[in-house]
C-alpha cells in the first residue's frame, strides 16, 4: 500500500494490519484483558501496536511520535518474572506500564532492546526492539533446543539466517532471536519494513495454511518473481528453504514464515532471512499435526514425499528439474556431517545439551537419502 491521498479499502488494509496482531491463545487472552473482540485487529493494535513487525508503529489518534528518552533496564530478577508470567500475560500485557508491543504468531514470546554490552531494556513507543525472547512449551519437549539447533545449522547453508542464542536466567531457559527488521545506521536503530506473504497476497492470518485456502509453493514463487529485486537469487533461496524444511521436518512453514524485506528508502524488495525454523514432525501426531503447511507436488506429509515429487515441483515452477536438483544437492552437501558436528559441540555445554538433536539428525539423514540418492 504505497502512500497516497485516497483511502485504502478493507480488502487492502485489513489483511495488512490483521497480520500484525498476535494469533491463537495469545490473541484471545489479550482481547479478554482489554475487553475487546479478538476478531477486531484494529482495536487490538490500538492497544498494543506501538512496536510491530517491520517499520510500522501505531499510535493513538492525534498523538505524535514521542521523543526518545531513557529506557528501563531489565534486571535478571525481573526477566525471570517476565518469563514466569508470560503464558498468562502474552506480550507482557500484564505488566505495570506494559509495553505496546505486537508480535505475530501464537508462541509465547516478547521483545526487548539489547545493547552492545548484552543488557536488556524494556521496549516503549519511542525505541524499536532489537531481539525477541521465546520460552519453552511443556507440550513440546526441548522446543527451545530444537529451534536453536535448526537455526544454528541453517547458518551453514543460508548466510543471512537469523542469529539465535540459547540462554538462561535463574534456571529458566529462553531463546534470544535477533530481529532482522531492525538496522543500525549512524549509531541509531531504525526499523526496516517487512511484509509476510499473507500481507503480500492480501490474506488474513487464518489463511496462512494451504489447507485453509492459503497459498501454495507456486503462489509464493510467483510473488517472488513479480516483486523481488533479485529474482533469480531469491527464487533459488525459496527452493533451498523448502528443501531445508523438508530435511529438518518443519511442517509449519506457512505463508507467514516467509517474508519480503524492504531494504532501503528506494523500496528495494528481497526475500527475508530464514527464520522460525523448527523440526515439528519429530513430535507425535497426537501432539501436533504432521500435515505440511504447503504440500510438495500434492503430497501432504513429508513421509510421502519422494525425489520424483521434487522434480515435479521444480517443473511446476518453470525450472529445469534435473539442474535444479543438482544445484540443491550441491548446496546441501555434507548436511548430515555438519549436523553431527554441531550437535557434538552443543552437547559439550550443559546449557545447550539435548537428546533432541539425535532425533532431528536421524530424520534428516533418512530424508537426505530419499532426495539426494537416486
Amino acid at each position: 500500500m504505497p502512500v497516497r491521498s485516497e483511502v485504502y479499502g478493507p480488502e487492502y488494509a485489513e489483511p495488512f494490519f490483521e497480520n500484525l496482531a498476535p494469533e491463537g491463545a495469545a490473541r484471545q487472552r489479550i482481547a479478554e484483558k482489554f475487553h475487546l473482540s479478538e476478531e477486531n485487529a484494529f482495536s487490538l493494535l490500538a492497544k498494543i501496536g506501538g512496536d510491530c513487525a517491520g517499520a510500522v508503529a501505531l499510535l493513538p489518534k492525534g498523538a505524535r511520535q514521542p521523543r526518545r528518552g531513557e529506557i528501563k533496564e531489565i534486571r535478571k530478577r525481573e526477566l525471570s518474572r517476565m518469563i514466569d508470567r508470560l503464558p498468562e500475560n502474552p506480550l507482557l500485557t500484564g505488566l505495570r506500564s506494559a509495553p505496546r508491543l505486537s508480535l505475530a504468531g501464537a508462541q509465547n514470546k516478547f521483545a526487548v532492546i539489547k545493547d552492545s554490552e548484552g543488557r536488556y531494556f524494556r521496549s516503549d513507543d519511542e525505541h524499536p526492539t532489537t531481539h525477541i525472547i521465546k520460552i519453552g512449551n511443556q507440550r513440546y519437549p526441548e522446543l527451545l533446543q530444537n529451534e536453536f539447533f535448526c537455526m544454528r545449522l541453517a547458518k551453514a547453508f543460508f548466510d543471512d539466517a537469523v542469529e539465535v542464542q540459547l540462554d538462561a536466567v535463574n534456571g529458566r531457559k529462553f531463546l534470544e532471536v535477533q530481529r532482522f527488521d531492525r538496522i543500525e545506521k549512524n549509531g541509531r536503530l531504525e526499523r526496516l519494513h517487512q511484509e509476510d506473504f499473507c500481507q503480500v497476497l492480501g490474506l488474513l492470518s487464518r489463511m496462512k495454511y494451504h489447507a485453509d485456502g492459503g497459498p501454495g509453493v507456486r503462489t509464493i514463487y510467483r510473488a517472488i518473481m513479480e516483486h523481488s529485486d533479485r529474482k533469480a537469487a531469491d527464487a533459488f533461496k525459496l527452493v533451498k528453504m523448502l528443501v531445508y524444511n523438508y530435511l529438518i521436518g518443519n511442517t509449519d512453514a506457512h505463508a507467514k514464515n516467509f517474508s519480503f524485506l524492504h531494504t532501503d528508502r528506494e523500496n528495494s524488495v528481497i526475500l527475508s532471512p530464514a527464520y522460525d525454523l523448527l523440526a515439528v514432525d519429530i513430535y507425535p501426531e497426537k501432539t501436533v499435526s504432521h500435515a505440511i503447511a504447503m504440500p510438495i507436488n500434492g503430497k501432504g506429509k513429508y513421509a510421502a514425499v519422494r525425489r520424483k515429487d521434487w522434480l515435479q515441483l521444480f517443473a511446476q515452477l518453470g525450472l529445469n528439474p534435473e539442474s535444479t536438483l543438482k544445484a540443491v544437492v550441491h548446496a546441501f552437501d555434507g548436511i548430515c556431517d555438519k549436523a553431527q558436528t554441531l550437535a557434538s559441540q552443543l552437547r559439550n555445554d550443559p546449557l545447550t545439551a539435548s537428546p533432541i538433536y539425535s532425533k532431528i539428525i536421524d530424520n534428516m539423514c533418512r530424508r537426505s537419502e530419499v532426495l539426494f540418492n537416486a
